[in-house]
């Protein structure tokens, strides 16, 4: 048979891409591919996982392996419709249910009538998905009828808003009143228009993801006050830290530009400060230039102020500047011994070298060149 499937083939994209759903995309089973991707690994991984002992049956499936084809003859003639399947049902209330908790999250709070259309009809389209894998088919109107039903009866008997789960579950009872066995395969579409069908709908769960971070995600400050994300967003980008993080790296490309990009990732590293060099100049209020006797002087005043013995009405900030006082002095102070002392050593290395002879040399050659001149 021309375009075989690889058993071995199948489980390595699995092991490497699973939690993607490619290795369903590799096989021709664009729904579950879908459903893997858009629920993370198939339900948070759980999916993935049961694909470990499944994907023998998915390969003779997807290469109609004579014996495949024959059971499933079998099947149809002993029964009308597949036998109800345990797993099947929990994954179309899961699926449902992660499908509703998405679109719920995605609606603005202000729209207070969008839920009872929309979180519905999430649920009915994720356990349409799951009950339309592989070999068998159902009609999508069963679970958006028993959706709508679920949710305005639990809206109307609780007084609130019906939960995901126990709408996903009534959703799923009602898809068990019309499945069918998938006969063949289906056939005609290329691969161009599976994409194209797979990018349609990871626009619109990327949509509902971004309407639920631009609408209601959350950051909680430590004083327990929530903020909305977009707020901290925009925030963060006014910032001090940003700006100057920006003026850093606009600073590196216009020295690259000017003398060329060979030192550029030393000055990059060098930019992200990774001893607190710069830091510590900062919080000791000192220049780069500042001597030894200078941030000694420095930190003595800056600990004396900051003392939280002398802060007792705010004692907590004052022990927090204390310790930054102290830990940039030591960063400082080790530095500058570090280079006195490697500066010492390059010196010592150099006269041993015959640095002093050269300089005897130099000495001569400028008399010399002054008696010809």
């Amino acid at each position: 048979m021309a375009n075989r499937k690889s058993l071995f083939l199948t489980y390595v994209i699995w092991l490497l891409w699973g939690w993607f759903g490619l290795h369903h995309l590799y096989l021709g089973r664009d729904i579950q591919a879908f459903i893997w991707w858009s629920t993370i690994g198939g339900v948070f991984g759980l999916g993935w996982f049961r694909d470990l002992w499944r994907i023998p049956e998915y390969v003779d499936d997807a290469n109609e392996e004579p014996y495949f084809v024959e059971t499933l003859k079998r099947k149809i003639q002993l029964r009308r419709e597949p036998a109800f399947s345990v797993t099947r049902f929990s994954g179309q209330m899961l699926v449902g249910y992660f499908y509703g908790i998405l679109v719920r999250m995605a609606i603005p709070e202000e729209a207070k009538w969008l839920p009872a259309l929309l979180v519905p009809f999430g649920v009915a389209v994720g356990v349409y998905l799951v009950g339309n894998i592989g070999r068998e088919r159902g009609d999508f109107k069963y679970p958006l009828v028993g959706a709508f039903i679920a949710n305005i009866a639990l809206t109307y008997l609780t007084g609130e808003e019906a939960g995901a789960m126990y709408v996903a579950l009534v959703a799923a009872i009602f898809f068990q009143n019309y499945r069918q066995f998938r006969k063949e395969k289906a056939q005609g579409k290329t691969l161009c228009k599976r994409i194209q069908y797979l990018a349609i709908g990871g626009f619109i769960i990327c949509s509902l993801w971004g309407s639920f971070l631009y609408f209601n995600a959350q950051v909680t400050t430590e004083d327990g006050e929530t903020v909305k994300l977009r707020d901290a967003i925009n925030h963060f980008f006014n910032s001090p830290v940003w700006l100057e993080f920006k003026e850093v790296i606009w600073g590196l490309y216009e020295e690259g530009q000017k003398n060329g990009w060979d030192n550029f990732y030393d000055e990059f590293v060098k930019a992200l400060d990774p001893r607190g060099e710069k830091n510590a100049y900062r919080v000791l209020g000192l220049t780069e230039d500042a001597t030894q006797e200078e941030i000694k002087r420095r930190y003595k005043k800056l600990a004396v102020k900051w003392h939280p013995d002398r802060n007792l009405n705010n004692k907590e900030e004052a022990q927090q500047k204390f310790m930054e006082i102290q830990e940039a002095y030591e960063i400082l102070s080790k530095l500058k011994t570090r280079r006195a002392s490697k500066n010492t050593r390059i010196r010592s290395e150099f006269e041993n070298r015959g640095g002093g002879q050269y300089k005897q040399d130099s000495v001569k050659g400028d008399r010399l060149i002054g008696l010809t001149a």
